[in-house]
């Protein structure tokens, strides 16, 4: 079972997990975004957040942080949080929110080396609750390519319950995906 995190306002972030600290992205954490993001699984499962270089990790790290100036809101634009490891401080993926048609939406990666430790699992989880609060939110809602087995098991233990399949235009193809809910 994940250890619960400490439910807190937008004013109190980092939110602090047994394992994790979400937090704001700084410009600082771009070396670490950049390979992140070029990783197999992320060209994979998210091919329009890998970034092409130094340059443009700077750039999408400098728009994810304006957004997140408090009040920010994700139901009118993208509030995403650092992943950051409390034993190494490394930077090791994001979680975040975003406008999808009439609701809200999460999405997440964590980086290779940290995968299968169920730290995925424990920042879904803390920020879900922690956006439910903050944002005023009713629920949450997640989608997932159908093929992406891991994400979609990753979501069931966080909470999220499968609402069903249908087709959707997600990360630019039309394909089958998987739509889960959180409240």
């Amino acid at each position: 079972m994940v250890e619960e995190a400490t439910v807190q306002t937008s004013a109190q972030l980092p939110i602090e997990t047994r394992s994790l600290l979400l937090r704001q992205f700084v410009l600082d954490d771009a070396p670490a975004a950049f390979v992140l993001s070029n990783e197999e699984t992320s060209r994979t499962w998210l091919p329009s957040q890998v970034y092409r270089d130094h340059a443009h990790s700077i750039s999408m790290l400098a728009f994810l942080i304006a957004q997140c100036v408090i009040p920010g809101n994700p139901r009118q634009g993208p509030y995403v949080l650092a992943i950051e490891h409390r034993i190494d401080g490394a930077l090791i993926g994001h979680v975040g929110f975003s406008p999808l048609d009439d609701e809200v939406e999460i999405g997440f990666s964590i980086g290779r080396n940290y995968q299968r430790q169920g730290l995925a699992t424990e920042a879904i989880l803390a920020a879900s609750r922690w956006a439910l609060q903050a944002f005023e939110l009713d629920r949450i809602i997640a989608v997932a390519s159908a093929m992406n087995i891991a994400s979609k098991r990753t979501l069931e233990r966080a909470g999220f319950a499968y609402k069903g399949d249908e087709v959707r235009n997600f990360q630019g193809t039309e394909q089958d995906v998987s739509v889960y809910a959180f409240s």
